[in-house]
């Protein structure tokens, strides 16, 4: 048995847009709101951006202080020092609730797409969860795919149980989201083992230093995209979001 509920009679089925029953902004019957979880989500990528532009500033002067120890300005404690004081890695504390809000809000999203008749979708609402974890991980392959059929299923100009809803353009925002996030990352896998190797390995604070300095470049690159992937991830967040608020009707306003 279809797991859908059974379409509404032909003469009921409004034309795209129209609000039924409840007025503006009631949702059609059997979805859940995400408004609350878009603007949490929003507001969390928001308060990340500024502490990840830190990131890069602290990546700059840690890189200086590598240089000054293999120099000899300073001394071996003062590097040690530096190496803590990064103010950069406090966006690293949003990254649990930022994660848990985008499960929950990718959750509730394919829930709803069978509610509003879009039947055949590749990916259950538990995937929402559960891809962000299947490997290979890093590249967050599924989370890209359901992203992609999460936009598709979320046309509010696509009627009930349409069989062409798949066949729908996708944003260019999430192609560009999946490059930032999974597959630009890959570049820095092999610069963080040496490093973390070397972190855990060396025998003295030179030689952490050099390793700095090697791949400086490289990190502050990396830290610049870091903020750039963030700014990415928020738009992508509002346009899916009213997006799929508008073929549930859902209020942005509440």
């Amino acid at each position: 048995m279809s797991d859908l509920p059974p379409p509404p009679p032909p003469h009921s089925i409004p034309p795209p847009g129209y609000v039924a029953y409840g007025g503006q902004g009631s949702v059609a019957q059997g979805t859940q709101k995400i408004a609350g979880l878009a603007k949490a989500l929003a507001v969390l990528l928001i308060i990340m951006v500024p502490f990840q532009v830190l990131g890069i500033f602290s990546t700059i002067t840690l890189t200086d202080k590598a240089r000054e120890l293999i120099d000899g300005s300073i001394t071996e404690s003062e590097f040690e020092d530096a190496t803590q004081a990064n103010l950069g890695s406090l966006a690293g504390l949003l990254i649990i609730p930022v994660a848990v809000l985008t499960m929950i809000w990718m959750f509730r999203m394919a829930s709803n797409l069978r509610a509003l008749g879009r039947r055949g979708a590749t990916w259950a609402p538990g995937w929402g969860i559960g891809g962000w974890f299947v490997p290979p991980c890093v590249l967050y392959v599924v989370p890209w795919l359901m992203f992609k059929e999460l936009w598709r299923g979320s046309d509010p100009d696509c009627g009930y149980d349409d069989p062409n809803w798949k066949k729908g353009p996708v944003a260019p925002i999430i192609t560009i989201w999946w490059v930032l996030y999974g597959l630009l990352p890959l570049a820095g896998l092999a610069t963080s083992a040496n490093t973390i190797s070397q972190l855990t390995n060396a025998g003295d604070m030179e030689t952490i230093a050099e390793q700095f300095d090697k791949f400086a470049t490289f990190n502050i690159a990396m830290a610049v995209i870091g903020v750039g992937t963030t700014v990415v991830y928020f738009v992508l967040v509002r346009q899916l979001s009213a997006r799929h608020m508008a073929a549930t009707r859902e209020s942005a306003s509440r």
